[in-house]
């Protein structure tokens, strides 16, 4: 069994805002925004036009959704519609090499967001979805009638042999109903996996559980040891990019 740790969604660095959530654990999927325009096909360029919607919906006519993201292209990464994750670059390379040769494989992906009802600080670094898959496809062996599954497949290169993409099982992979909390900030501002969850893991590969959008992954140390955790936390997986409360 093999794991890796994996930022997503909008943030600071990509799209210059957190999405939010409430201290119930609901919350808003909003996907990052790509630093250089992506150009798509015709036909499968994803904007940021449903998730505004959903924003609203979860906020209310009282919190504006940012006006440089209307009608902005997105980069919609996980898509949980379809339980598909890609990737490029030394990442993609990372994440091939790290997963050869293991049957029973597991990506947790976690954002950063900004809770509803008090100060945006400290951000809530949590769980917010997760995969168990076998197989990763390079981007340019999708068929083409699956092309609109995964935001890699959909831009007019995806045919560059770099690019990957992960199809998740139907039955155990999914958005999360519900954030799991798992990071604090410390005083030197950095944010890292709770002290407490990274001994209940088993630890995770970077240095003393910082967590950070980064190209080298993190991996869990001991996979098994935090499947044990992650399932006493009795996960609730939807097939949608978000739900309406």
């Amino acid at each position: 069994m093999r794991g890796l740790l994996v930022r997503v969604g909008i943030d600071q660095t990509y799209g210059g805002w957190n999405a939010p959530c409430h201290a119930d654990g609901a919350f808003c999927y909003i996907p990052m925004q790509p630093q250089n325009p992506e150009l798509f096909d015709q036909g499968f360029k994803t904007t940021y036009d449903e998730f505004e919607q959903a924003y609203q919906h979860f906020t209310g006519a009282e919190h504006p959704f940012p006006n440089w993201l209307h009608q902005a292209p997105c980069h919609l990464d996980p898509d949980f519609r379809f339980l598909t994750y890609g990737d490029r670059e030394q990442r993609a390379k990372r994440i091939l090499s790290f997963f050869k040769g293991s049957l029973d494989n597991f990506i947790v992906f976690y954002a950063s967001f900004a809770p509803m009802g008090r100060d945006q600080e400290p951000l809530v670094y949590a769980i917010m979805g997760f995969y168990r898959f076998q197989n990763v496809s390079r981007a340019n062996q999708v068929p083409f009638d699956r092309r609109n599954l995964n935001a890699h497949t959909r831009l007019a290169s995806y045919q560059r042999g770099d690019d990957i993409v992960i199809f998740a099982d139907q039955n155990s992979s999914g958005r999360l109903k519900l954030l799991i909390p798992i990071g604090e900030q410390l005083a030197n501002k950095h944010y890292y996996v709770q002290e407490k969850l990274f001994k209940a893991w088993g630890g995770i590969s970077s240095r003393n559980g910082w967590i950070q959008r980064s190209v080298y992954l993190p991996h869990f140390c001991d996979p098994e040891k935090f499947m044990q955790w992650f399932d006493t936390q009795n996960p609730e997986f939807v097939h949608e990019n978000n739900i309406r409360y």
